[in-house]
């Protein structure tokens, strides 16, 4: 299942930033020198147990699919499961990430940069819940490259619900009033949408948030922070950043708006209760 997939974000990013291999030093892109190797062990220690050949082969598999060594190296250190794979497993996984559509460039820089993604169909399953999810989120956006910039921004989306991002798009796009193009440029749907919302309720009653007009032009300035702003940031910087309050204001409105947003759901169940229990009567 797709939301098996663990994106471990700051890893990735780690290894990526250590793979230093001077480019006026590096080989053809057909080649992979026996340091190349013990630089991606030292990164990746669970690396030495494959032999040169291993290497090898997996390297000349990508390479032939259009990825050079440095983005090899970046894949294997940021998820060392593919190198044991057979070149059909791989290329079969780099087939259903091409069915997506973003282009051999921009789908490259998405794998490069997690990994993971990788995962998917490498045992042959998933592929139609992919390509389900992706349609979805294109039938949202709009754009292939739309969804391919949701997910170099939140990988997670890949494990969350229609339901669950729906609900997130319907509340950015229909309450807050932000368009495609701020959404996609941010990770809001990376966020829970308790905290989407929360975050949101707190600027409006603070008076630092005022959504746009129906009919106004989405170019118009603002005065509002850019939704990235708002999401893209820990509960600190929000607090004291955004919001311009301190973080234990900040918490303790959660848990205020926590309980009122309580209070209001029980109210509503209470009619429902009512009109049940006058059907039992009768």
């Amino acid at each position: 299942m797709l939301r098996k997939i663990l994106f471990n974000t700051q890893t990735v990013l780690r290894h990526q930033m250590q793979v230093n291999i001077n480019k006026t030093a590096t080989p053809a892109p057909l080649q992979l020198d026996q340091n190349h190797i013990d630089e991606a062990i030292k990164l990746e220690p669970t690396l030495g147990i494959y032999t040169s050949d291993v290497w090898r082969r997996a390297h000349e598999t990508f390479h032939n699919h259009g990825l050079e060594t440095m983005n090899f190296l970046r894949i294997v250190t940021g998820n060392p499961a593919v190198l044991k794979r057979s070149p059909q497993r791989i290329v079969d996984s780099l087939e259903i990430w091409r069915a997506c559509q973003f282009g051999e460039y921009w789908l490259h820089l998405l794998l490069t940069k997690y990994p993971q993604l990788l995962d998917v169909g490498a045992d042959g399953t998933d592929a139609h819940q992919l390509l389900s999810h992706i349609a979805y989120l294109k039938s949202r956006v709009t754009t292939n490259k739309n969804v391919w910039k949701l997910l170099m921004n939140s990988p997670n989306i890949l494990a969350q619900s229609e339901k669950s991002l729906e609900d997130k798009l319907d509340y950015i796009i229909d309450v807050m009033r932000i368009e495609v193009p701020e959404i996609v440029k941010s990770s809001a749907l990376a966020l829970g949408f308790d905290e989407l919302r929360c975050r949101h309720v707190f600027l409006t009653r603070l008076g630092l948030f005022k959504p746009r007009a129906l009919k106004a032009d989405p170019n118009e300035p603002t005065t509002n922070n850019k939704l990235y702003q708002i999401t893209d940031t820990s509960e600190k910087t929000f607090a004291t950043k955004i919001s311009h309050t301190t973080l234990p204001e900040y918490e303790v409105f959660k848990e205020l708006f926590a309980r009122e947003l309580n209070r209001k759901g029980k109210r509503s169940k209470q009619p429902e209760e009512e009109e049940s229990s006058d059907e039992e009567d009768s």
